[in-house]
């Protein structure tokens, strides 16, 4: 296979949270130019996406993009699947020999997923690939001029890798020209709906099968868990959820994986109102600990009058919070 086309814009990447935008803006600049591009993020955050936009974005958009999943192909195999091989190199090589991955995207992007995982002995080859521009098929003697651009992704530290020999510096520092974290989910969690309705979308159209959306409850379920598997996880928990849902209905709680329910934190949804009452108490509890359960100077430490401390603490003990309060002095 040649190579494969792109099918992704920076502008279908979703999310308008801070970390997002600027991860988009930073891509953006990064297709801009020439050097090359590492992406960096944990699993299921949508590094090939990125990797497709950012060549989309770029004067190599007419160009192919070649795909390589440095984990995926056996060692004893990597190397003539990314330098092909001439006719009669070894047993059972295909007559008149193979181009490679690395030729297969001239005048286009290469984009190496879990670079991590590439073996010393092949870092060693890879990095003279970025050094010198060419390439050398297994049993040639000739090389081959490539005009490619790297797109590398991980979600390994490569910099501790480094320091255990595990990973050549000189091939982290040709790679980490343009480095782009791409933020986990849960870092970014006022994007979750809006990914939740996309890719709804998507799946229902595929399924052929309409659903109503989130419940409530389900939404907020949505909202507590982690995501360790980020999007990616995400879009499983969707299609199986369409799967136990009825179709034109809501996806309700009981149609979640008990991961999710099993994650959601204990502490109830409150009101703006309950939650500056709580976060003023604990600020009064604090400074009256700290200042050893003298009103006076637990006031002046939080830059308020002593009436004020006053008449705020009371209001805490009206609320019946005489427990909490207990066990405040008694520490």
């Amino acid at each position: 296979m040649a190579g494969t086309e792109y099918v992704h814009q920076l502008d279908d990447i979703i999310g308008t949270h801070e970390a997002m935008v600027q991860t988009k803006q930073m891509a953006h600049q990064a297709a801009q130019g020439y050097s090359n591009v590492l992406l960096l993020g944990e699993s299921g955050t949508g590094k090939e996406l990125f990797a497709h936009a950012v060549h989309g974005a770029s004067s190599r958009a007419a160009g192919p993009f070649v795909k390589v999943n440095c984990a995926a192909i056996p060692p004893d195999l990597l190397e003539s699947e990314l330098f092909g091989y001439v006719d009669g190199s070894f047993t059972g090589a295909r007559k008149g020999g193979k181009k490679g991955k690395f030729e297969a995207a001239q005048h286009g992007t290469i984009f190496l997923d879990e670079i991590g995982e590439l073996p010393l002995h092949m870092q060693v080859k890879f990095l003279r690939v970025l050094q010198e521009k060419e390439v050398e098929k297994v049993g040639d003697i000739r090389s081959t001029p490539v005009d490619i651009r790297v797109i590398a992704a991980t979600n390994r530290d490569l910099e501790t890798m480094v320091e255990r020999k595990e990973f050549r510096l000189d091939l982290y520092y040709r790679l980490n020209v343009m480095p782009i974290t791409i933020p986990p989910l849960r870092e970014r969690k006022s994007d979750i709906f809006v990914i939740v309705e996309a890719a709804l979308k998507r799946i229902t159209e595929q399924m052929g099968k309409p659903v109503q959306g989130l419940s409530d409850e389900a939404g907020r379920y949505f909202l507590d868990y982690n995501w360790p598997g980020n999007v990616r996880e995400l879009e499983n928990v969707l299609e199986r959820a369409v799967n136990m849902a009825a179709a034109n209905e809501l996806i309700e709680a009981e149609h979640l994986p008990d991961k999710l329910l099993q994650g959601r934190t204990a502490a109830p949804i409150r009101t703006l109102q309950e939650t500056v009452q709580l976060a003023e108490k604990e600020a009064l509890a604090g400074a009256l600990r700290y200042a050893g359960g003298n009103k006076s100077y637990a006031a002046k430490l939080l830059g308020i009058s002593r009436t004020a401390f006053y008449d705020k603490w009371k209001r805490i003990e009206e609320a019946d919070c005489s427990e909490t309060r207990t066990t405040i002095l008694e520490k």
